[in-house]
């Protein structure tokens, strides 16, 4: 059996990390997953797909790879070598640049990544043998505690987002996320605010932390202001499906550059145009699978163009949603885990790797 079936995805409970980062590559490879909470050997299962039957730390010895993602803390690191000692190859998975939530103060765990829990991560990358990570940045960070890394982007699983959008009176600008967004979203929400003054027919909606759309919607009222809490997984597409233009702000820090482009492909899965800060969406090519805006006033100036011109938008956002569909659904992506794996498993698994 190849590594890439015979791979085991330990998440973070029900996190959107774990099913992004570890359901979502293991059905595109028919590997295994969980959903993991507390820590060996104490560890409890609150979801996955597995083939075999998983009652503790002791059954993941029977995988070729098992992915960790973010392990921290003793009894991880004594587990990492347990695996290792019984011939599994160990890889620390992580989506975060987690050095830069600490020093991001609106993130709403900066307290917690403090020194001694990077510290701990730092033990267990150095300890695994290898590193996987969803952008380049983080790469380029990580590689410091261990040489070996590899670089697999975000997939989406497409069907989710097979969604009828339907036309609506009102031109809705969308952003979801969380506080640690903040700095980056409220100079864009002001130029909003100035747009939507200029622009009856709009409203605007937000998903995740609430309180963003409660100053549109004092201005506005109800009908041009609405605010949606987190969603589950599951639902989170139809919520995003309401809007008309999505915004993806983001400031030149070490947090958001680290962050990955998912709020750019799922969008676009949905056939969404995006206003989005060319920090952290490199990928998008400016002006045909989105709009790229540096600062607010650029922000403001696409805002307002996607608004005037609906064909603007149908085209941009059909642009991009054939993208993603042919680029990086969750198939599309698979062959870079399966390569990083085989790199891991391979005699000069120590070796520099990236894969992009």
């Amino acid at each position: 059996m190849s590594p890439s079936a015979n791979v085991l995805f330990v998440g973070i409970g029900t996190s959107a990390p774990c099913w992004y980062r570890c359901a979502l590559p293991a059905r595109a490879l028919g590997g295994d997953w969980v959903g993991a909470r507390e820590e060996p050997p104490a560890l409890t299962f609150a979801t996955g797909e597995a083939k075999r039957s998983l009652r503790d730390v002791a059954d993941f010895a029977s995988y070729d790879v098992v992915v960790l993602q973010q392990p921290r803390g003793a009894a991880w690191l004594r587990t990492i070598r347990e695996l290792q000692a019984a011939g599994v190859t160990v890889l620390f998975e992580i989506d975060d640049y987690a050095h830069g939530v600490r020093k991001a103060k609106a993130h709403a765990q900066a307290g917690t990544f403090d020194k001694k829990l990077l510290a701990a991560m730092e033990l267990n990358m150095r300890a695994c043998d290898g590193i996987i990570c969803s952008t380049d940045y983080i790469a380029s960070r990580y590689r410091a505690f261990n040489p070996s890394v590899w670089v697999c982007q975000n997939g989406l699983d497409l069907g989710r987002y097979a969604l009828t959008h339907r036309d609506r009176e009102l031109v809705t600008i969308g952003w979801a996320g969380g506080t640690a967004h903040r700095p980056a979203l409220l100079p864009w929400l002001r130029e909003l605010i100035a747009i939507m003054d200029e622009r009856p027919a709009t409203r605007f909606m937000s998903v995740g932390v609430p309180g963003y759309a409660s100053p549109f919607a004092e201005r506005y009222g109800a009908e041009r202001a609405i605010g949606l809490a987190w969603a589950p997984i599951e639902s989170y597409p139809a919520a995003m499906a309401s809007f008309d233009i999505a915004l993806a702000p983001a400031t030149n820090n070490a947090f958001f550059r680290g962050k990955s482009d998912l709020r750019w492909l799922e969008a676009s899965a949905l056939g969404i145009p995006i206003v989005a800060d060319p920090v952290v969406y490199p990928a998008i090519e400016d002006g045909v699978t989105g709009v790229h805006a540096a600062t607010p006033a650029q922000a403001r100036a696409a805002i307002l163009a996607f608004i005037d011109d609906p064909a603007l938008r149908a085209r941009i956002g059909g642009a991009a949603r054939d993208h993603v569909r042919e680029h990086r659904s969750s198939a599309a992506m698979a062959p870079q885990w399966a390569a990083a794996f085989e790199q891991a498993r391979a005699p000069a698994a120590h070796a520099q790797h990236t894969l992009a």
